[in-house]
């Protein structure tokens, strides 16, 4: 079985390592997987040959897929070499629409069926993107409950398979191993950061979240405030190693403790007392992990402008919100700060809340228990398998509708 598997993010890695590792469990007896393509650290080690290293295509928003564009457009010739020089079966393209809309024109006019695993946000960004999937995608596969309907609606070939995060998360995990895994204390106060996992994320959020952290410990009268931040597997930590170093020298009589640790945001979110979370799939971690936080949401200049007068979108940016049940006119769950909004004083405001008001918590692990129990579905309960799993054998049933077609020397239509 040759398959091409494209996931250029830290998340969307992970995802497609989980999705690889399923895909060989599901195939036939005898049958191997021959994989390909664009992937990072974590698909690698599970066996993907990289076309295309996945650090290469990190961007997001419109103005920072304007800068990496010549990145893109070298990692898109790679991985049409490839697959013009030995095509696949099926190709499986994972989140991350800035490139993969213009992987998938040039899989259609190569004749590869091409699946989607966690789609466009269409009820956020432009609906128009349905008649693109029509065209370039056979099939779509959903992680979150409400979207499968809104694809079907749309006229798409869509499943829902459930979240790849109850696969991944360690839902198991304990606040108190984790405290002792990162080395805090039980009476240590920790607020987690997470800024994001692109550089033009961090670029954004880094000293932003720290500045907020030092004035949310200094409003509370905090000794000691300690501030992890995970940065993921797929940078190099030098850099911002030298920017938090440089911080420190700004603010020597700061209350905050920050360190930054490669990876293990996941034990971040379950050892701390509350976090600062940059909106994505991080804030549906931090609620399943049981972390209380502030969502966060600051783009380039150009991008927010454009997010507010051509988008125009004006429901919640965080997930959690979203799968908390959210109704227009509703207050959000978790407080959102976003766009012009996102200062240091508005966000250290929001953390204090958090970290010190007892009424405040109860709400939130309200809102988080009833999300879980919402999420709950798959993960191997009661014999079912979990999403991963769903997720390779609609795949695979793809495929081998595929094969029948080509045996039959049909097209393979949508």
């Amino acid at each position: 079985m040759r398959i091409l598997i494209s996931a250029a993010e830290a998340s969307s890695d992970l995802h497609g390592a989980e999705l690889l590792k399923a895909l060989r469990h599901a195939a036939s007896d005898g049958e191997t997987v021959d994989a390909f393509g664009v992937g990072g650290a974590r698909l690698q080690a599970e066996g993907l040959r990289a076309v295309v290293d996945a650090r290469d295509l990190l961007a997001m928003g419109f103005t920072e897929v304007l800068a990496r564009l010549p990145r893109i457009l070298r990692g898109l010739a790679g991985v049409t070499r490839a697959v013009t020089e030995d095509p696949p079966e099926i190709a499986v393209l994972i989140d991350y629409p800035e490139f993969h809309f213009r992987l998938a024109r040039r899989l259609k006019r190569l004749g590869v069926p091409t699946v989607y695993y966690i789609p466009p946000k269409i009820w956020v960004w432009r609906a128009s993107r349905l008649a693109f999937l029509r065209k370039h995608f056979r099939l779509v596969l959903c992680i979150l409950p409400f979207e499968e309907r809104l694809y079907r609606d749309g006229g798409l070939n869509a499943r829902y398979v459930g979240n790849p995060l109850l696969d991944e998360l360690p839902l198991g995990l304990t606040r108190e191993k984790a405290r002792a895994a990162l080395g805090f204390r039980a009476g240590d106060r920790v607020l987690a950061l997470l800024p994001g996992s692109r550089p033009g994320e961090l670029e954004r959020h880094f000293e932003l979240m720290l500045d907020a952290a030092d004035l949310a410990a200094r409003q509370l009268g905090q000794s000691e405030l300690h501030a992890p931040i995970p940065l993921p597997l797929t940078l190099d930590p030098r850099e911002w190693e030298a920017r938090l170093s440089g911080w420190n020298r700004k603010h020597p009589d700061t209350p905050l403790r920050p360190s930054l640790i490669k990876g293990r945001s996941w034990e971040v979110l379950r050892a701390a007392d509350a976090g600062i979370v940059k909106s994505g799939t991080s804030t549906l971690e931090a609620a399943l992990l049981g972390c209380p936080h502030v969502v966060i949401y600051r783009p380039s200049a150009l991008t927010g402008l454009l997010f507010r007068w051509l988008v125009r979108y004006r429901g919640p940016v965080g997930l959690v919100n979203l799968l908390g049940g959210w109704r227009r006119g509703d207050r959000f769950f978790f407080e959102e700060v976003l766009m012009k909004d996102c200062t240091p004083a508005r966000l250290a405001a929001e953390a204090s809340r958090v970290l010190a008001n007892e009424e405040r918590r109860r709400t939130l692990a309200d809102a988080i228990a009833e999300l879980r129990a919402r999420m709950g579905y798959g993960g191997g309960a009661n014999g079912e398998i979990g999403p991963s799993a769903r997720a390779a054998l609609a795949i695979l049933e793809e495929l081998g509708r595929a094969r029948e077609k080509r045996l039959e020397g049909g097209e393979v239509s949508p």
